[in-house]
C-alpha cells in the first residue's frame, strides 16, 4: 500500500477494482506471474494446456512510445503516423494522476502516442492493441490532429484522451487547449482493463472536435465522455455506441460534466463562460447493460446541446443539477430509460430560468403503459410559471398503450397526472399519443430513413 491513491473514481461500490499483485502464494490460474526480486526470477503461468511455455518474455519500459513535443510559439507541424501496430508499453496507472476539470475524471497526461505542442498532425490506419496506458494523448496546445481509421482494443485506460491548458483556474482564451481535432471511423472496444473510468474517447479544457463514423462497444464505462463544456463546438455525428458501462452505473453511452463555467471566446469571438453549441446528431445508440442514464447522460450543469436526428435504444432526454438550453429534437427514442422509464427528464433540480429552458419537441418517443412521458421532479406542475418558463415541449408523437391516459407526467412532491389532464392546464398542446406500440419492422424502418436521411446531415 506504499503506491497509488491518485486514481479516479470508479463508479463501483462493491471494490472489484481493488487487486494485488506479486503474491507467490496467489500464483494459480492462467496469464498470473511472480516475479522474486531476490533471486531474479520469474515465475509464469501459461495460457496454454497443449504447447510448452513461451521461451520470449516482453517486459516493457517505456509509458510513452512516440513522443512529439513542441510549444504553442514554435509548435511540430505535419507528422503522420500510418500504418503501424502499437502494443506492449508498461503500466502506469499506479503513478500520479492530476484533475483535468470539474468532471469525475482523474488521469495522467501520458499515452503510447503523446503529442503537446504540434499542428496538423495525422495518426491513421495503425492498430493500438493490448497498451497499458491511454493510446493517444493530446496535451496542452495541439491544432487539427487527425485520428482516422484506427484500431483500438485491449487497452488499460482509454483509446484516445484530450486534457488542456487554462489559466488561473477558467481562463482559456489563451488558446493552450487541443481544438478542431477529428476523430472519424475508428473502431474501439475492450478498454478500460485497469482503469475504468475510461472511455474511448475523452476530452477536457478542449473544445470545437469533430467526432464522426466509429464504432465503440464493450467498455466498462461510457463510449464518449466530455468532462465539462470548455468552449463548445463540438460536433458528434453517425457513431455507434452500445454495450457501454458494462462494469459500472450511473452512466450513460455518452456522458457530460459542466460543474465549471470556463471563459472562451469561441462562441462569438468575445470572452464569454457561455460555450459555443456542440452539435450531436445522427447517431445510433444502445443504452443497455447498465447505461442508466441513457444515450446522452448530461450530468451536473451540462449546457448548450443540440441534439436531433438520433436513433437512441433506451435513451431519452437527460438533464440534473442546474443543467439547461439543452434540446432534443426530431429523434426516435425507443423504451427510453433515464433511472426510470421516461421520455423527458429534468430531474434532482428546479426548472431552469426563463431564457434557458430544456427542450424536447419533434420527436417520437416509443413507452410501455403507464410510463413516464414527463418527470420534472424539482417542478410544481401547478405552478404554471415554473412550468411555461423552464421547459419547452411540444408537437412531440408518443406511442403508448392508452393513449394519452397511458402516458404519465411527474412533478415535485410525488405529483402525478396523465398526459391528458397535463394537456388540458394548457401544456404541451400540440403532441400526438398513439394507443398502442408500433411493430420492431416500423421502427427500424423509421430509424434507418432518419439515420440515412439528408435532413441536416452534414
Amino acid at each position: 500500500f506504499g503506491a497509488g491513491g491518485h486514481q479516479g473514481g470508479e463508479g463501483a461500490d462493491t471494490a472489484q477494482e481493488w487487486y494485488i499483485e506479486n503474491v507467490l502464494e496467489e500464483l494459480d490460474a492462467p496469464n498470473e506471474f511472480f516475479f522474486d526480486e531476490a533471486t531474479s526470477q520469474l515465475y509464469f503461468y501459461p495460457n496454454d494446456t497443449e504447447s510448452p511455455p513461451p521461451t520470449e518474455v516482453v517486459v516493457p519500459q517505456l509509458a510513452n512510445i512516440f513522443e512529439i513535443r513542441g510549444t504553442m510559439d514554435h509548435p511540430v507541424r505535419n507528422i503522420s503516423i500510418d500504418n503501424l501496430v502499437f502494443t506492449a508499453n508498461r503500466p502506469t496507472y499506479m503513478e500520479s494522476h492530476g484533475v483535468p476539470s470539474g468532471g469525475d475524471w482523474a488521469l495522467q497526461r501520458l499515452g503510447a502516442v503523446l503529442l503537446e505542442g504540434t499542428e496538423d498532425i495525422s495518426i491513421s490506419n495503425n492498430t493500438f492493441v493490448r497498451l497499458e496506458t491511454h493510446a493517444v494523448f493530446l496535451s496542452g496546445y495541439n491544432r487539427r490532429t487527425s485520428i482516422m481509421k484506427n484500431e483500438f482494443a485491449w487497452l488499460g485506460m482509454s483509446g484516445v484522451a484530450l486534457w488542456g491548458r487554462v489559466k488561473n483556474g477558467n481562463d482559456g482564451t489563451g488558446g493552450e487547449q487541443p481544438r478542431f481535432t477529428t476523430f472519424e471511423s475508428n473502431f474501439c472496444y475492450q478498454i478500460g482493463m485497469y482503469q475504468k473510468q475510461s472511455s474511448c474517447f475523452f476530452q477536457a479544457v478542449s473544445a470545437q472536435t469533430r467526432l464522426a463514423k466509429n464504432i465503440a462497444f464493450d467498455l466498462p464505462r461510457a463510449a464518449i465522455n466530455f468532462n465539462d463544456g470548455f468552449g463548445g463546438g463540438c460536433e458528434m455525428v453517425d457513431n455507434l455506441l452500445f454495450n457501454t458501462c458494462r462494469e459500472s452505473s450511473d452512466h450513460g453511452a455518452f456522458n457530460s460534466w459542466d460543474r465549471l463555467p470556463y471563459i472562451t471566446s469561441i462562441r462569438n469571438g468575445k470572452p464569454s463562460t457561455v460555450p459555443a453549441e456542440n452539435d450531436m446528431h445522427h447517431n445510433f445508440i444502445v443504452a443497455n447493460y447498465a447505461a442508466d442514464g441513457g444515450c446522452f447522460d448530461h450530468d451536473d450543469g451540462s449546457a448548450y446541446y443540440d441534439m436531433h436526428h438520433n436513433f437512441c435504444v433506451y435513451g431519452g432526454h437527460k438533464s440534473d443539477f442546474d443543467g439547461h438550453s439543452k434540446i432534443s429534437r426530431n429523434s426516435l427514442h425507443v423504451f427510453p430509460f433515464v433511472y426510470l422509464p421516461v421520455c423527458f427528464s429534468v430531474s434532482t433540480q428546479g426548472p431552469p430560468p426563463k431564457g434557458y429552458a430544456e427542450t424536447y419537441v419533434n420527436n417520437t418517443c416509443i413507452l410501455h403503459a403507464n410510463e413516464a412521458y414527463i418527470n420534472i421532479d424539482g417542478t410544481d406542475l401547478t405552478d404554471f410559471t415554473q412550468v411555461d418558463d423552464g421547459f419547452v415541449v411540444g408537437h412531440n408523437t408518443i406511442y403508448v398503450p392508452g393513449g394519452a391516459d397511458g402516458a404519465m407526467v411527474k412533478g415535485a412532491n410525488d405529483q402525478v397526472v396523465t398526459a391528458k389532464k397535463f394537456k388540458s392546464l394548457g401544456h404541451d398542446e400540440t403532441s400526438k399519443f398513439i394507443d398502442g406500440n408500433p411493430t420492431a419492422d416500423m421502427i427500424l424502418s423509421w430509424a434507418k430513413d432518419m439515420l440515412l436521411g439528408e435532413e441536416e446531415h452534414h
